[in-house]
C-alpha cells in the first residue's frame, strides 16, 4: 500500500487519469493490469487507517467537477434535499396506514367523516376485532383489496428499484432522479383526482415506482459524495429524514380528512413533493464518475507519486481541468451513454442477489420492513376501539414514535454507527464490512420487542395500555429504519466497486419479499389476531437474525470466494 495519508474530514485532492477530452471520465470500465496481493486479501479494501489518521477512501481526482470534491456545504445541502424528497415515499405508506379505515367507509358508500362521530362516541366497543367489523360492512369490498393501496406500492417500488439504478448507471443518477420524482408527483395527482378503487391503486402504483428511489438510488447518489468513513452518518440522514415528513404529515391528515377531503392528503402531497424537487433540480448535481480500484482504496495514482514521494495532499488542477460552473450543475446529462455499463449492472444485481452474504441482510432487512409496514397498516383499527378509544383527529400523534424512533436511528446508526465502525478499523487497519454486523444487532432486537409488545398490547388492550402499544409500533420503525441505513452500508462495503447492483439487491429484493409478507396482514390479523400474526413476525425476523454470527465469521471467506474482482467500475 502506498504511504499515502489525510487529515480526519479534509478532502484531499490528487491527480488522475483522464480520457483525451480532459474534462470528463469515462464512464466506461476501469480497467487495471495489476492488483496487489494485499489489495486481493482485503477484497479490494485498503487501509482505512494509516499511522493512526484517516486516508479518505475513495481518492478524489485532481477535476474540481469530482463529487467527492464539492465543499462541504454543497454536500450537506444537496443531501438534506435528497433525504426531504425521498422521505416522501416512505412518509405515504405509513400515513396511508392511518387511512386505510378511511377508504374502507368510503369505498363502501359511506361519507367518511362518519368515522369522527364514531371515535367522539367512544369508538367501537370494547372487544370488538376492528378488522373483522371493517370487513362485513355491507357493500364493502374485501378489506385485503382496500390495503392493496398501502401493499401493492411496496411491490412496485421494488420492481422500480431493479431498473432506476442500472438506468441511472448508463444515463446519469441527476436525470432519472429528476424524472422519477416527475413520475411520482404524477401518481400522487392521480390517486388525488382517482374516481374508483382501481383507479386509486393504479395511481399510488405509479407514485410508487417513482417513489422507488428512496431505496437505491438515493443512497447511490449519497454514497457518491462522501467518503467510507462517513457513509453511515449520511446515509442514515436518507433513512431518518422520514421521521420528520412522517410526523408532519401524519398529524396533518386526520384533520385535513375532517375539515376538507382525504384527497387533499394527495393535493398537499404532490406540492411539497414539488417544491423538493425543485430543490434537488437547482441543488443536487450529477455524481456518477468513473474511478480506478486504486482510487477506490484511497491510494494515489501514479502521476502523484512520481512528482513528489512523499505527497500528502494534492491541489485540484484548475489549469488541466475545466472548472465547475453552475450551467454545469444544472445541465441533465454528463458524458456519453454507456447502456451496456447498465446491462452489466442489471445482470450483477441478479448474480451477487444469491451470495449468501447478502441474501442473509437482505433477508433480514425484508422482515424488518414488512413488520414495519404491516404494523402501519393495522394500527388505527385498534386506536379507534375501546377501551383505547382515540379521537379519530388525534390518530396522527400516533406516529410521534416514529419519529423518535428516526432521531435515535439517526443518531445511533449514523454518527454512533461510524465511530464503532471506524474504531475496529483503526484496530486492525481496515474497515471491512463485517464491521457493520455489531451495528445490526441492537436494531434487530428492538424490532424483535416490538413485533411482541405490539402484538400483545392489541390483542389484551384491556391488560396493556395504548403507549405500550404506541411504543412496539415505534421500535419497529427504529429497527426498520437502522437496518435500512446497516445494510444499505453493509453491501456497499462488501462490494465497493458494484455499488449500484450492490444496492439494488438490498432495496429491490427487500420490497419484493416485504410485499409477500404483508400484503394479507388485515385478513391474517382478523382471523389469529395482533399477537399471533405479529409473533409471527417477530420469528422471521429472529430467524434471520440467528444467522447474523454466520455472516460475521464467514464473510470475509464468502467475500473472497465471490470477490468483485472483475475489471469493472459502475
Amino acid at each position: 500500500m502506498p504511504d499515502h495519508y489525510t487529515e480526519d474530514f479534509k478532502v484531499p485532492q490528487t491527480f488522475t487519469r483522464t480520457d483525451s477530452s480532459n474534462s470528463q471520465p469515462s464512464m466506461r470500465m476501469a480497467r487495471l493490469e495489476h492488483v496487489d496481493t494485499e489489495g486481493e486479501s482485503l477484497n479490494h479494501v485498503g487501509l482505512l487507517y494509516k499511522n493512526g489518521r484517516i486516508v479518505l477512501q475513495p481518492a478524489p481526482s485532481a477535476d474540481p467537477k469530482d463529487p467527492l470534491n464539492l465543499p462541504f456545504w454543497r454536500k450537506f445541502v444537496a443531501i438534506f434535499t435528497l433525504c426531504f424528497f425521498g422521505a416522501m415515499a416512505a412518509a405515504a405508506e405509513l400515513i396511508l396506514g392511518a387511512m386505510l379505515p378511511i377508504f374502507v367507509l368510503y369505498y363502501a358508500g359511506y361519507d367518511p367523516k362518519y368515522i369522527k362521530v364514531l371515535s367522539d362516541s367512544g369508538g367501537l366497543p370494547k372487544g370488538t376485532d376492528p378488522l373483522k367489523t371493517l370487513s362485513m360492512l355491507p357493500d364493502a369490498p374485501p378489506i385485503w383489496h382496500v390495503y392493496l393501496l398501502a401493499s401493492l406500492p411496496v411491490l412496485m417500488m421494488g420492481v422500480a428499484n431493479l431498473f432506476l439504478v442500472p438506468l441511472a448507471i448508463a444515463v446519469g443518477r441527476r436525470s432519472v432522479t429528476l424524472a422519477t420524482g416527475v413520475l411520482a408527483i404524477c401518481g400522487i395527482i392521480w390517486a388525488g383526482f382517482s374516481k374508483s378503487l382501481a383507479s386509486h391503486i393504479c395511481g399510488r402504483c405509479l407514485q410508487a415506482l417513482g417513489a422507488g428511489t428512496v431505496e437505491s438510488l438515493l443512497p447511490f447518489i449519497v454514497q457518491d459524495m462522501v467518503f467510507v468513513h462517513q457513509r453511515n452518518t449520511a446515509i442514515s440522514g436518507v433513512f431518518a429524514a422520514q421521521g420528520v415528513i412522517i410526523m408532519t404529515l401524519g398529524i396533518g391528515a386526520p384533520y385535513i380528512i375532517i375539515d376538507l377531503d382525504w384527497r387533499w392528503v394527495y393535493h398537499i402531497t404532490a406540492i411539497a413533493a414539488s417544491c423538493f424537487l425543485v430543490g434537488v433540480f437547482f441543488f443536487v448535481p450529477e455524481t456518477r464518475w468513473s474511478r480506478t480500484k486504486a482510487a477506490m482504496r484511497g491510494e494515489l495514482p501514479p502521476e502523484a507519486k512520481e512528482r513528489d514521494p512523499d505527497m500528502l495532499r494534492v491541489p485540484i488542477d484548475n489549469m488541466r481541468y475545466a472548472p465547475r460552473t453552475f450551467r454545469y450543475d444544472l445541465a441533465l446529462f454528463h458524458g456519453n451513454f454507456d447502456f451496456r455499463a447498465g446491462w452489466d449492472a442489471l445482470y450483477d444485481t441478479f448474480r451477487t442477489f444469491f451470495y449468501p452474504h447478502i441474501f442473509f441482510v437482505t433477508m433480514l432487512n425484508s422482515a424488518m420492513i414488512a413488520t414495519a409496514f404491516a404494523a402501519g397498516y393495522v394500527a388505527a383499527p385498534a386506536l379507534l376501539t375501546a377501551p383505547y378509544s382515540w379521537p379519530f383527529l388525534h390518530l396522527g400523534f400516533s406516529l410521534f414514535s416514529v419519529l423518535i424512533a428516526s432521531v435515535f436511528a439517526y443518531l445511533i446508526t449514523g454518527p454512533v454507527a461510524d465511530w464503532i465502525a471506524n474504531a475496529v478499523a483503526k484496530k486492525r487497519g481496515v474497515r471491512v464490512a463485517e464491521n457493520q454486523i455489531f451495528n445490526l444487532i441492537l436494531p434487530t432486537l428492538v424490532g424483535i420487542i416490538g413485533a411482541v409488545i405490539f402484538g400483545l398490547a392489541g390483542s389484551n388492550q384491556s391488560k396493556y395500555p395504548w403507549p405500550v402499544f404506541v411504543t412496539g409500533l415505534g421500535f419497529m420503525a427504529f429497527g426498520f429504519l437502522a437496518a435500512n441505513t446497516v445494510g444499505a452500508v453493509y453491501v456497499l462495503e462488501s462490494y465497493p466497486q458494484l455499488a449500484g447492483p450492490a444496492l439494488v439487491n438490498i432495496a429491490s429484493f427487500r420490497c419484493l419479499i416485504a410485499f409477500v409478507l404483508s400484503f394479507k396482514v388485515s385478513e391474517w390479523v382478523a382471523d389469529m389476531g395482533y399477537l399471533k400474526s405479529f409473533g409471527m413476525y417477530a420469528g422471521i425476523i429472529g430467524v434471520f437474525a440467528l444467522l447474523l454470527p454466520v455472516v460475521y465469521i464467514w464473510g470475509p471467506a464468502w467475500r473472497k470466494r465471490w470477490p468483485a474482482n472483475w475489471e469493472c467500475r459502475y
